[in-house]
């Protein structure tokens, strides 16, 4: 592996995971004096190349961790912190070690016009990291539970990705508490995954939208109660709902043009699960429906911005005239 390394991609936690088997194969045992972490947003990049460039202490390497890295975008920070670019130039040129560096980026996309982007990519190494689809998701956690000698049933494993919405952060925290809850027995059942794991608010508004469309509406307004007494604010459960009739017609327009899945959730910069479900449920539905609810969603939006009437009855009035 080359001194210098650039982790890229749209999820922190799969950034932060590339990042640390990296760091675990560098330095398999905990080493507090070899290894550091900074923050761009807090230290300038100056400080962080001095680092870089002292001595380990008893050992041939350390290894540093910068995260927020953020130079190497298009992105404008807000931050107090002045970084010295040139600096950062003769560092990425020169820089050959011992030591390691790991430059954390988190954005889709690196900004090809800056010099120092030119030269990582010529000089060092680049993984972008893309985001898991389900399957790789099962995967990886089947591999995860059989690293601890655990393993998961098929139901409970698909029951898991849909009430998580395939958000790895949210699979990750879920499987440490479904892991704790069955403690030494060896096998998760969908009756763990039933009592245990929380629907995301994503998946509660795709249950909602789902009702609305089913034209289930007694089930709908009980969900809408349900979501109030989490203390969702009905703005922002409408903008939600929108948003998923907006995915819906965005989806099924690819979707006419040919636009495989994998494609559409490229165009759309979303996850593949959520465009596998809005497929699912926009094949039943046409367009001009699609835009018709839309376009109450937006007068809804406004006169929960401007009515002196109940927000909830509002959003409720909205559900039943759908």
């Amino acid at each position: 592996m080359k001194a210098i390394t650039l982790n890229y991609g749209v999820v922190p936690e799969l950034i932060t995971k590339k990042t640390q088997d990296i760091v675990d194969e560098l330095l398999p045992e905990q080493d507090d004096f070899n290894f550091a972490k900074y923050d761009l947003h807090e230290v300038p990049i100056q400080a962080i190349i001095e680092d870089a460039l002292t001595v380990p202490f008893l050992s041939d390497y350390k290894v540093i961790v910068v995260k927020n890295s953020y130079l190497f975008t298009g992105e404008k920070q807000k931050t107090a912190v002045e970084h010295n670019m040139d600096a950062l130039v003769e560092f990425i040129t020169q820089f050959d070690g011992p030591n390691y560096v790991i430059f954390e980026v988190t954005n889709e996309k690196l900004d090809e016009r800056k010099k120092i982007v030119k030269l990582i990519k010529k000089e060092r190494t680049i993984n972008k990291i893309e985001a898991m689809d389900e399957a790789a998701l099962k995967q990886w956690i089947r591999k995860t539970l059989n690293e601890q000698f655990k393993d998961i049933k098929q139901d409970a494993l698909d029951e898991l990705i849909q009430l998580t919405g395939a958000d790895f952060k949210l699979i990750t925290n879920e499987l440490e508490k479904l892991l704790l809850y069955i403690g030494d027995e060896p096998i998760i059942v969908l009756s763990h995954v039933k009592l245990i794991v929380s629907r995301s608010l994503e998946q509660n508004v795709f249950l909602l939208t789902d009702y609305i469309t089913t034209q289930r509406k007694k089930e709908a307004v009980m969900l809408l109660h349900d979501l109030i007494n989490m203390k969702e604010e009905p703005i922002k459960l409408l903008a939600l709902i929108s948003g998923q009739y907006r995915l819906f017609y965005q989806t099924k327009i690819l979707n006419q043009k040919g636009f495989s899945e994998a494609q559409i959730a490229k165009s759309l910069k979303i996850h593949p699960y959520r465009v596998k479900l809005a497929l699912r449920k926009s094949a039943r539905m046409n367009l001009s429906s699609i835009l018709s609810t839309m376009e109450q969603c937006t007068e809804t939006d406004y006169q929960l911005k401007s009515s002196y009437m109940d927000k909830v009855l509002i959003l409720e009035l909205f559900i039943l005239s759908v």
